[in-house]
C-alpha cells in the first residue's frame, strides 16, 4: 500500500468510526483494519470519539427537543454526494477536511440541542421555583390569616374602638381592624405610626388601603406591650419618615 492509499485509507477508517460507510465500503475497511495495524490503532482512537459525538445529539432526553436520530447519516450522505467520483474515476475519496467537518457540523447540531435543552431546564427550574415561592408565600399568608382571625376572635384581646373600627391587641401581637374606613383620595394611603412608651416622636409603620367595603386588617410589626398609642394618617402613596397630614386618629393603649 503506498503513502496515497494509506492516507486515503485512514479518512474511511474516521468515516466508519462515524458509522457512515455504505455497507460494501465498510465491510472492505473493516478487513483492511483486521490486517492494518496503523488503521485500527487510527479506528480505535476515533471509535469511542465519533460514536459520542454521533450519539449525543440523539439521546439528549425528550426526544421532541432533540434532533433526528439520522442526523449523523444525513450530514454524510450530502458529503458522500459532494465527493463521490465520476463513475469513470478511481475509488472513491474521502478527504480529511470532509471527515472533519462532518464531525464538526455533528458536534455543532449536538451542543445546540444541548444548550436548547438546557434552557428549557434553566426554565423549568425557574418556574419551579417561582411556583415554590409562592405556595411558600401563600403558605405563610394562610398562616398569618389563622393567627389574625384567632387573635381578633380571642376572648383576652383587647380591644380599642375608632371612628370605623378598631385597635386589637393580643399579647405580643397588634392590629388595625376597620370595618368602614373611606378610600384615601387617589394617589394616597392610609399610614399606621406607633408611639412606644417614653418616646416623644411617632414612628413610621405600614402603610394600606381598605377594599371597596372599607375593610383592612393590618398586622403591625411591634409588640403592643411596649407601645403607648398607635395613630392613622393619609399620606402619599410609599409613605412618609413623618406625618404630612393631622392623623385621623390616634388610639392610646392604655
Amino acid at each position: 500500500m503506498n503513502e496515497r492509499t494509506d492516507h486515503e485509507m485512514l479518512d474511511e477508517v474516521a468515516v466508519y468510526a462515524l458509522g457512515a460507510l455504505p455497507p460494501a465500503d465498510a465491510n472492505r475497511v473493516r478487513a483492511h483494519i483486521a490486517s492494518c495495524p496503523e488503521c485500527r490503532e487510527e479506528y480505535n482512537r476515533l471509535r469511542s470519539t465519533a460514536s459520542l459525538v454521533g450519539l449525543s445529539a440523539e439521546t439528549i432526553g425528550d426526544a421532541r427537543f432533540c434532533p433526528s436520530t439520522l442526523l449523523k447519516p444525513r450530514i454524510m450522505r450530502e458529503i458522500a454526494k459532494q465527493s463521490a467520483p465520476a463513475r469513470d474515476s478511481g475509488p472513491k475519496m474521502w478527504p480529511a477536511y470532509l471527515v472533519a467537518a462532518a464531525c464538526l457540523a455533528i458536534a455543532i447540531v449536538s451542543s445546540m440541542a444541548n444548550i436548547s435543552l438546557s434552557a428549557q431546564n434553566r426554565q423549568m427550574q425557574t418556574e419551579l421555583s417561582r411556583s415554590a415561592d409562592a405556595s411558600k408565600k401563600l403558605a405563610q399568608s394562610l398562616s398569618q390569616t389563622r393567627i389574625t382571625i384567632a387573635d381578633l376572635l380571642s376572648s383576652d384581646a383587647k380591644h380599642y374602638d375608632l371612628e370605623g373600627g378598631q385597635i386589637v391587641t393580643r399579647g405580643s401581637h397588634l392590629y388595625i381592624a376597620m370595618h368602614s374606613l373611606p378610600q384615601p383620595p387617589r394617589g394616597k394611603v392610609y399610614q399606621a405610626w406607633t408611639l412606644a412608651k417614653g418616646a416623644k416622636k411617632v414612628a413610621p409603620s405600614d402603610t394600606f388601603v381598605p377594599d371597596s367595603n372599607g375593610v383592612a386588617v393590618v398586622p403591625l410589626p411591634v409588640d403592643p406591650r411596649t407601645m403607648a398609642a398607635v395613630a392613622i394618617s393619609v399620606e402619599p402613596e410609599g409613605g412618609s419618615k413623618q406625618p404630612t397630614t393631622k392623623p385621623i386618629a390616634v388610639v392610646p393603649l392604655t
